[in-house]
């Protein structure tokens, strides 16, 4: 499911996905992050709550500095991942009525304790279908050797075991978690099911890809991660 992260105009930013790149923000110097694609670990010193949006004072080994995501349950002394960002220089947060000298724009938080906290997963819940309803609907074309998404939930026994290459658009990334990357896809064919890739690779939130990975049933991660069908070791075939 795409995270798209809208800031509030009292701050002087707009539209900003998960794994930031909106150009089009007002007001003040920008520079995307040059390691766009790197995983940060960060532990929260200072929370700063606004309205719609949250601003945390953060340190990364010997650096502290100031990030601002959307309203989050994020706790002081926590630690958190998250990736890229979008740098920001004297950036003005009138919520605040304060102007930050460096700020790093970011899409999404995820808690060190993500494994702790996260119930059941299940891919026919209602949430995912109520989300999948009102998204775009997503159209991929297939590349040589792909197999739709759909051909793989309708016949899960058949497939089981089997290594599948996939093409779809990435709508939500969970990074690090248990060792794994959980990569969110869909390709148009069967969007009310929440499919989930583990990979050692990173993509971007809204890249198509093709991915070749094992089809696994009734895969029990443990910590509340419960599938009836997921996608193990995902490989990058072409991005």
């Amino acid at each position: 499911m795409t995270v798209l992260v809208f800031f509030s105009c009292k701050d002087k930013y707009k539209t900003v996905p998960n794994q930031v790149t909106n150009t089009n923000l007002e007001s003040t110097n920008q520079v995307v992050n040059p390691d766009a694609s790197k995983l940060h670990t960060v532990v929260v010193n200072e929370i700063l709550p606004t309205a719609n949006y949250t601003y945390l004072n953060v340190t990364e080994g010997e650096k502290t500095f100031w990030i601002a995501v959307s309203s989050t349950n994020a706790e002081v002394g926590g630690t958190y991942f998250y990736v890229g960002g979008l740098f920001k220089n004297n950036f003005e947060s009138k919520a605040l009525n304060r102007v930050f000298d460096e700020l790093y724009l970011v899409g999404n938080l995820v808690s060190s304790k993500h494994g702790e906290q996260a119930g059941t997963v299940t891919a026919n819940n209602s949430e995912v279908k109520e989300l999948a309803a009102k998204s775009e609907k997503i159209h991929i074309t297939p590349q040589k050797g792909s197999i739709k998404i759909s051909e793989i939930v309708d016949n899960q026994k058949k497939y089981e075991g089997q290594t599948v290459q996939i093409d779809g658009e990435c709508t939500k990334i969970n990074i690090g978690i248990m060792g794994k990357n959980w990569i969110h896809l869909k390709d148009g064919s069967k969007d009310d099911f929440d499919l989930v890739i583990t990979s050692d690779e990173m993509i971007d939130v809204g890249s198509v890809v093709t991915i070749k990975a094992q089809v696994v049933l009734n895969k029990d991660f443990g910590a509340g991660y419960t599938y009836d069908l997921i996608l193990e070791n995902g490989a990058i075939v072409k991005k």
